[in-house]
């Protein structure tokens, strides 16, 4: 017996794949927001991912999939409490749903903060992007770098650490000017 799929079924799929690929840090970042344990969220996740594709053809395409598959989360993750409500270590119901609309409102943000990011990251000196992606994408030791470079290794960390601050500084800055931050 062979299973035969339509062609709107398959281009279905496809856009389902896509459409999932394209948030699934997205998704799992807000399901980690509402669920404490990363392996009850990974659980979680697997039930939103059956369930969005189970949905899939209720869906508005005219919509963000983002939001649509942030109110199945919301609703997943609240079937999930429920049945794990003897554990005390989950968050009360009020909580989980204050975390809910702050992060959807962070990561409604993420690509312009992602787009943001990188501006300021270019707008730094040439000394101080190597050290940066030195620091986040190398082999080698920071250690073994301040040797090379000649500078001591707390020289180096004082650094990155006045980096990152400012870094997020900028972001923080071209989002208020974007008119972004709440």
């Amino acid at each position: 017996m062979s299973i035969t799929t339509s062609s709107s079924d398959q281009n279905s799929g496809e856009t389902f794949t896509s459409l999932l690929e394209q948030e699934r840090l997205r998704i799992f970042g807000y399901i980690r927001t509402l669920v404490p344990h990363n392996s009850d969220a990974e659980d979680v996740y697997q039930h939103v991912c059956l369930t969005l594709w189970n949905k899939f053809d209720e869906f508005d395409q005219d919509r963000d999939f983002f939001a649509w598959a942030c109110g199945i989360v919301y609703f997943t993750v609240c079937n999930f409490r429920r049945s794990n409500q003897r554990d005390r270590h989950y968050f009360s119901q009020e909580l989980i749903e204050t975390m809910s609309q702050e992060r959807m409102q962070h990561l409604s943000n993420y690509n312009l903060r992602l787009e943001l990011l990188q501006d300021c990251f270019y707008s730094l000196s040439q000394a101080d992007q190597d050290l940066l992606i030195h620091s986040t994408q190398e082999k080698q030791s920071i250690k073994e770098f301040a040797c090379k470079a000649g500078k001591t290794v707390q020289t180096l960390y004082n650094r990155l650490s006045a980096l990152r601050r400012e870094l997020a500084q900028c972001v923080k800055r071209k989002l208020k000017q974007e008119g972004s931050l709440r």
